[in-house]
């Protein structure tokens, strides 16, 4: 079996390997646009769990990874100033080419061919058995097909930069604040000793009001070390072609068409609030690794894949909608003092319930009973 993957992202290059190393396909070619050290982001963030759904394809992977990331056990939410511990859950994050440099060295080693440097044209490399679209939310083979898959992409309402700062931050933390300009929260979370993924949320209401619309980069930039200058601790935001855009929901009704299938961000967005789209783009992987174990030919493959994960990711899409809801409409959100703020945000999406919360977070549904005076 010959197998092209276009997209050198953590989905594309774990899926490459996985097949390689099981000896699935006599041949695997991963295709990426950029050089090998380079990455647009800074870190993504994993949890325990999702970890876990990693060691599936291969524990000695994750057992690599671990010396890399930085852990942590709860989650903080700041609202008006005061910090919401919540307890219960286990987090890692790697700089996410760190990540990268080692899914290559694992291809490389298990005999996948890499082209860096290589801007592919899907019917110039569609000679394969497979060819996987792991190009990610602006995948090149998907639009190139869009008919075929049945695409679907929705701009949603609100505007996000992907920034970095030198400041290790003890938790994942979702800073919210309401100055005058509008809502605005700070995703944020270490990823090094010294520093910070930050990524920066405003609704609709925000972005004009704020001024952001009318300003460049480097005065967004400005604005948001002013607005956040707390949180920040006045360090600076670094950027890394760190854009103001919407976030940009993709669908696709057909997962595969022809000897064409896609995994991650091609196939279907993910609000970060919800989990790491890293965590599902490599469960994504897994998952079409898998369904060649068993199946007789590549449709009856691609149709175990869809049959497997297309009800695991409906349900995570659902979710991600009403999350997305919820911070669409975070300023009205934002009059509930902070901890009955931070538990209408523990179960914003249905998943969550106030039965499994007191079974996770004992601790913070102690202290959400105290402050309610219950």
């Amino acid at each position: 079996m010959r197998v092209h993957v276009v997209g050198g992202g953590p989905a594309g290059l774990y899926f490459a390997y996985l097949m390689r190393r099981a000896g699935r396909a006599r041949e695997v070619v991963a295709f990426e646009q950029n050089p090998p050290d380079v990455t647009f982001g800074f870190g993504v963030v994993l949890s325990g769990r999702a970890l876990g759904f990693v060691a599936e394809g291969d524990e000695a992977l994750v057992a690599a990874l671990q010396p890399l990331m930085e852990s942590w056990s709860d989650q903080h939410i700041v609202h008006r100033n005061e910090t919401v511990v919540i307890d219960g859950s286990a987090y890692g994050a790697i700089e996410r080419i760190a990540l990268l440099e080692v899914l290559q060295r694992a291809c490389r080693e298990a005999g996948v061919e890499l082209r860096f440097g290589t801007r592919v044209n899907a019917a110039e490399i569609a000679d394969c058995d497979v060819l996987v679209g792991a190009d990610g939310a602006n995948s090149a083979l998907r639009d190139a097909h869009a008919d075929r898959f049945g695409t679907r992409v929705t701009d949603l309402g609100n505007f996000f930069a992907w920034y970095g700062v030198a400041r290790p931050f003890p938790a994942h933390t979702l800073s919210f604040i309401r100055p005058a300009e509008g809502a605005f929260c700070g995703h944020h979370y270490r990823y090094g000793p010294d520093i910070s993924t930050f990524v920066a949320e405003t609704d609709a209401a925000g972005w004009f009001t704020s001024g952001l619309a009318d300003l460049d980069e480097d005065g967004r930039r400005a604005l948001l070390e002013r607005l956040f200058a707390e949180t920040l601790g006045g360090q600076k935001l670094i950027s890394n072609h760190s854009a103001w855009r919407r976030w940009r929901l993709v669908r696709n009704d057909r997962w595969h068409a022809g000897n064409m299938v896609l995994i991650g961000d091609a196939l279907r967005t993910a609000h970060p609030s919800i989990g790491s789209g890293t965590r599902l783009a490599m469960e994504d992987a897994i998952a079409l690794w898998r369904a060649f174990a068993d199946a007789p030919t590549v449709p009856a493959a691609f149709a175990s894949f869809e049959a497997q994960r297309r009800p695991v990711r409906e349900k995570l899409d659902r979710a991600a909608e009403r999350s997305i809801a919820w911070f669409e409409a975070m300023d009205k959100k934002m009059a509930l003092p902070p901890y009955e703020f931070a538990h209408d945000y523990l179960l914003r999406t249905g998943v969550m319930t106030p039965e499994r919360l007191a079974r996770e977070a004992p601790g913070f549904m102690q202290r959400h009973a105290a402050s309610a005076g219950i």
